[in-house]
């Protein structure tokens, strides 16, 4: 009969411990069907190395070299590791500990007393002590099981964040190189205009000499001289900028960066798998990170709810004492006891309610956090999908605009030269194909900028094949 009790006891317990445990459920989501631009389907090039496309090895070693040695891919890294041990320390809670402790005391009683406290015996004692304690925290109420599963789902997280750096990086020094080659093509162009008006510049001031035009020719020349000199001044201030964003990028002191293929030699991917919205869920490290904090929340609820219930403890030593050091090694020295105890909280002005408060509030902000980072990630690869689509159709009116402007310009200086037309028409039509050509050349770096944001959008394989190179770089 006493046995059945004890089961039944012990049955009674279970059960509360599992109702008192709220099991993750994971929410119910509102998915898009499709994206609104459908991307190449069928394809597995979301799980490659998407840079390596472009065929420039200057940005494949970049970005090489910034997985290896970027600072705060390297932060992101180690915070793995303090997450690990800190769920090492979380399940220290759920295994018994045991402690060993010993000391040796030699002491004398005061000579104010007349004889030793029994007949025979000296005023000088020895005391040997040796101890094996033990003391488990038993975890009815799924405390230290509620802790542990957070604790892993933070270290899951930190995971995920760091593989979102990885994301950050990679976006990051593939756009700055593009920018930098962007300004490269601009400079170039601006020096070729900047010498294309000293040479009209020169003509204006013949012909001037010579009584064929005015003065006021010779001025807009001049003007336009200066204007191009700006330009050419201000794209050599910008590159040596954008080189130190680079270089702190991949981790080195600020240095000149090699040149690979120009701007408009970089080659667009064959296909982009946009996929499903639905895949977003598994390929997004910010969405699977955000789920991992409300697992995380939704645990720390039960470790909350833990602290209303008897916090109960085994306990027990086992030793040895004495007071010479040849019985302290025999039997009769032995010592030892067991107990088990247990803590029931009675009053505590409300705290223990208030920390349940708080790890349902932080569930429930988990919740909305997860669900905003969904919707974050859908709106990212929407806009991303009809950039990409949009700005490549840019580049080819630009292409346009830039061959009908050279013509135009070319007929207006042919024109001037017959002395058909004066020099403002010249002026003109070379602003435009100066605009146009620096549009060009940005609509083309802005183009291949579109397809990073599309990928990190994505995310996908590469994201994991980028991490293992951080990971396990020497």
């Amino acid at each position: 009969m006493p046995k059945i009790k004890a089961l039944l006891v012990l049955c009674t317990l279970t059960a509360l411990c599992g109702c008192l445990k709220p099991h993750y459920i994971p929410p119910c989501l509102d998915l898009p069907q499709e994206w609104r631009l459908q991307g190449d389907e069928g394809s597995t090039l979301g799980n490659c190395r998407w840079w390596e496309q472009f065929e420039d090895p200057v940005l494949n070693d970049l970005i090489t070299a910034a997985l290896q040695n970027n600072q705060d891919l390297k932060v992101a890294i180690k915070r793995v590791l303090e997450f690990s041990a800190q769920l090492g320390i979380t399940n220290a809670a759920l295994y018994p500990e045991v402690s060993l402790s010993g000391s040796y005391t030699r002491y004398e009683l005061p000579r104010s007393l007349p004889t030793g406290p029994l007949p025979g015996y000296g005023r000088v004692f020895n005391d040997y002590l040796g101890l094996l304690n033990f003391s488990w925290a038993l975890d009815f109420w799924g405390k230290a099981r509620s802790a542990s599963e957070a604790s892993y789902a933070d270290l899951l997280g930190s995971v995920e964040a760091r593989r979102a750096v990885v994301i950050t990086v990679v976006s990051s020094v593939a756009s700055a190189y593009i920018g930098l080659r962007e300004l490269d093509a601009q400079l170039h162009i601006s020096k070729e205009t900047l010498q294309t008006r000293r040479d009209a510049l020169m003509l204006a001031t013949h012909r001037f000499e010579a009584g064929e035009t005015s003065e006021l020719e010779v001025k807009q020349a001049e003007s336009e001289v200066e204007t191009a000199a700006i330009l050419v001044i201000q794209f050599e201030r910008d590159i040596p900028k954008q080189e130190n964003l680079l270089s702190i990028l991949v981790g080195e002191n600020p240095r000149r960066i090699e040149r690979g293929r120009t701007i408009e030699a970089f080659q667009y991917p064959l296909v982009i798998p946009a996929g499903l919205p639905s895949d977003l869920l598994q390929r997004r490290p910010d969405i699977i990170q955000a789920e991992e904090s409300l697992i995380a929340a939704n645990a720390r609820i039960t470790e909350a709810k833990a602290l209303f219930f008897p916090q109960i403890s085994l306990t027990g030593d086992y030793g040895k004492q004495s007071d010479t050091l040849s019985l302290f090694l025999s039997n009769p020295a032995e010592m030892w006891q067991y107990g088990l105890s247990f803590t029931q909280l009675i009053f505590n002005a409300g705290k223990t309610v208030s920390q349940v408060k708080l790890a349902k509030a932080q569930r429930e902000e988990a919740l909305y956090t997860y669900f905003q980072t969904i919707l974050t990630a859908f709106r990212e690869v929407e806009d991303a999908l009809i950039t990409y689509r949009k700005n490549r159709e840019l580049v080819l009116e630009n292409h346009k605009q830039v061959k009908v402007l050279g013509e135009y310009k070319d007929l207006a200086q042919l024109r001037y030269n017959e002395g058909e037309t004066d020099y403002l028409n010249v002026l003109d039509a070379e602003r435009q194909l100066l605009n146009a050509q620096l549009e060009l050349v940005q609509a083309q770096a802005n183009s291949f900028i579109a397809v990073v944001q599309l990928y990190s959008a994505l995310g996908g394989g590469w994201v994991y094949d980028a991490d293992n190179i951080a990971i396990y770089s020497p």
